[in-house]
């Protein structure tokens, strides 16, 4: 029997995405970017984009216990490659107050997901996964592990195919998306400065 608190988990894991679609709408519509924002944050959000090509280049859910790649150092590299995305796009915002807004607004839809995620695998491998979990940290590296086991050591290689049959390119596209659609407002923007500058100094120069 489920309890309130996994009830609560359960919804708050479920609502993420419309709650994250509505964030970025009124996000996009308070941006003030410039070139300069855009470029001075694109390095962290093509971080993030490789953090998680690395992780789904490794992730096989159905046949395993992924512990290879970015997953031996943290077991949840895909948020942390979507945190960094996400936290490098509020950067280029032009809102100071956007990149601890968005940590604060991640921590609060992904939290729960990662409970979750947690208490599945738990439940699915058992002392497997209790003896991985010991000897790697969540999202930060842990700085003293525990040797692995023998039975632990996987040698499982980074493929492609993984990475595309898990519909990566989707996030590709949509950070690509992204990234042309504020460097497009961010173009509107400082061509309306560089007329309502030209304007006032033609005003100026009649009277």
């Amino acid at each position: 029997m489920s309890t309130a608190s996994d009830r609560m988990l359960v919804i708050l894991s479920r609502w993420r995405v419309n709650l994250a679609t509505v964030l970025a709408v009124v996000a996009v519509a308070a941006a003030r970017p410039t070139h300069a924002d855009i470029l001075r944050w694109l390095p962290l959000v093509l971080t993030g984009v490789a953090i998680r090509v690395w992780a789904r280049g490794h992730l096989d859910r159905r046949a395993r216990l992924t512990r290879t790649g970015p997953y031996a150092w943290v077991r949840h590299p895909l948020y942390v490659g979507s945190f960094l995305i996400g936290l490098g796009f509020s950067g280029m915002l032009g809102r100071w107050f956007m990149p601890p807004l968005f940590a604060a607004t991640y921590l609060f839809m992904y939290v729960p997901k990662a409970i979750r995620e947690e208490q599945y695998l738990r439940g699915k491998y058992g002392e497997e996964y209790a003896r991985y979990a010991a000897r790697t940290g969540a999202v930060i590296p842990l700085l003293r592990r525990p040797p692995a086991a023998a039975d632990d050591v996987d040698a499982v290689r980074f493929e492609w195919p993984r990475v595309i049959g898990h519909r990566e390119w989707k996030t590709w596209l949509g950070v690509a998306g992204a990234v042309a659609a504020l460097w497009a407002i961010a173009s509107v923007s400082s061509s309306a400065t560089d007329i309502a500058a030209l304007a006032s100094r033609s005003a100026g120069a009649t009277h």
